[in-house]
């Protein structure tokens, strides 16, 4: 099929007739997140839209990816799309609801993915034409097949539509996707990257496996993508890595757990380095059980790790035993100390607002960090999200204080605790990272000669200073969450 498209059936609600629109134009958008936060200074984007709008593309469709968080958003390019296609997790959702209610309001319709709107169809069925729920790799394909081929939507797992006035959510896929079969996203699809190809810093975002082993309560990985571990070939990393020559200078693998299988890991990385695969530094997230394994561990600094992103959680034992995590601060200060000895920086990402926390535990978290010589850190509020059991909790007990998602970023309580005010949750978990990210502890580093050290804390301490500069007026009222703000979408562009 050449560039003139697709022909779109679409069931206009309310409406016996059907409507024929060509489609030849798509637009994929991930919204932009609701205000700041740690990781603000680095703009790179999750691989589900620039996959699919791979798959789009070689269809002869033209298609663009507009990340919002590195490139505005020009409205004229929702009005002139034939399809829009939106991704969406917990905190972006109203404005990518916002979005896709202005588009259809112009004639354009919608379909919606991501993790937030495979948990909550019905919701996301009242601003778009269709949603696809779960992994969709080879939904989204079959979707457009239906399209061109005026199909039966009935005929799509995962998808949900309208059908005669009613919600229709057809069963998931019986199947997972095979990580060699998932597309290598053509990243000069997206909008806003200096010459088309180029990464925010240059860090080039790389995907080697799905699903994750572990059960965390208030994670929703394992509800959307499952327990198997899915992994792929070292010949398709290897291909995906050397196409990436040239265009950045750091990867970051997007793997929930990439030491998942310490076999598979030395296997890879063996791979790429005797094969003479492009790999230049890289970070990875990782587990603390990662450390258990020295040979590993020398493997992954040989091959040019140099961060990794590790779910410490707390230091806390009944913190760690609620969130389903099976490790103990015996298990976190062996990880810290393993990985800086085979000179890997560790960020540690901890979790205050278990039934077991207080204001000591996240003061003594604050303490734990500087005295444990964590490199970089992120102290995140627990956010029921929905699909996961601490969703289910909080809804079912009554717990939740609001449900305008803006607000489930992590930053902010958006739930009753039990021992510590919703407010001091919020207020203690930000003034945590305010002490770790210290200018004395900055100054240290500096004098130690850990400069690019020095320049990620300074950085983090300045995005500390800007949220509790966007949220004073919340916590003076004393909310321990963002209060809503209006975001008007003009014609043209999205401020």
């Amino acid at each position: 099929m050449g560039p003139a498209g697709l022909l779109l059936v679409l069931n206009i609600k309310n409406r016996d007739r059907r409507l024929i629109v060509k489609i030849s134009k798509m637009l994929l958008v991930e919204p932009k997140a609701p205000g700041v936060h740690v990781f603000s200074l680095v703009r790179i984007p999750r691989l589900g839209l620039p996959i699919l709008g791979t798959l789009a593309h070689r269809r002869g469709i033209d298609t663009r990816v507009v990340i919002e968080d590195a490139a505005a958003l020009d409205m004229q390019m929702v009005a002139d799309t034939d399809l829009l296609c939106i991704s969406t997790i917990t905190p972006t959702a109203p404005r990518a609801y916002r979005l896709a209610d202005y588009a259809r309001a112009h004639g354009i319709p919608v379909v919606m993915g991501g993790p937030h709107v495979t948990f909550l169809p019905d919701e996301a069925l009242q601003h778009a034409d269709w949603v696809v729920r779960g992994e969709a790799d080879t939904s989204f394909e079959q979707f457009l097949d239906m399209l061109e081929q005026d199909g039966d939507p009935a005929n799509i797992a995962g998808l949900s539509y309208i059908r005669d006035g009613q919600a229709t959510h057809n069963p998931l896929p019986t199947t997972s996707v095979s990580m060699d079969s998932v597309a290598i996203p053509d990243f000069s699809l997206l909008a806003g990257q200096k010459n088309r190809y180029d990464f925010d810093l240059g860090i080039i975002p790389i995907q080697t496996s799905r699903g994750c082993p572990h059960n965390c309560n208030f994670c929703s990985v394992t509800p959307m993508f499952g327990h198997r571990m899915r992994y792929a070939s070292a010949e398709h990393v290897a291909e995906e890595l050397n196409l990436r020559r040239g265009h950045g200078n750091s990867v970051f693998f997007y793997d929930d757990n990439f030491c998942a299988s310490p076999k598979r890991t030395k296997t890879l990385l063996d791979h790429l380095l005797t094969h003479n695969v492009y790999l230049p530094p890289w970070m990875a997230q990782v587990s603390v059980r990662a450390a258990r394994d020295a040979e590993m561990m020398q493997l992954m600094h040989r091959a040019g790790c140099y961060r990794v992103f590790i779910g410490l959680e707390s230091i806390e034992a009944e913190s760690l035993e609620q969130y389903h995590k099976h490790q103990d601060i015996q298990d976190i200060r062996f990880a810290i100390q393993r990985f800086h000895e085979n000179k890997i920086q560790v960020h540690g990402m901890f979790m205050f607002g278990s039934d077991a926390d207080d204001v000591e535990t996240i003061r003594a978290t604050s303490r734990f960090v500087i005295k444990e010589k964590i490199d970089t850190v992120q102290f995140m509020v627990l956010t029921p999200l929905p699909g996961t059991p601490v969703y289910e909790q909080m809804n079912t007990s009554g717990r939740l204080l609001t449900e305008d998602w803006s607000q489930y970023d992590a930053h902010h309580a958006v739930f009753r605790p039990k021992k510590i005010s919703a407010h001091d949750l919020t207020f203690e978990s930000i003034q945590g990272m305010a002490q770790v990210y210290s200018l004395r502890r900055i100054f240290g580093m500096l004098m130690g000669g850990k400069l690019n050290e020095a320049v990620l804390n300074f950085y983090a301490r300045k995005q500390v200073r800007l949220w509790k500069k966007e949220n004073q007026d919340a916590l003076k009222k004393g909310f321990g969450y963002r209060l809503p703000v209006a975001q008007e979408l003009s014609t043209r562009s999205v401020s």
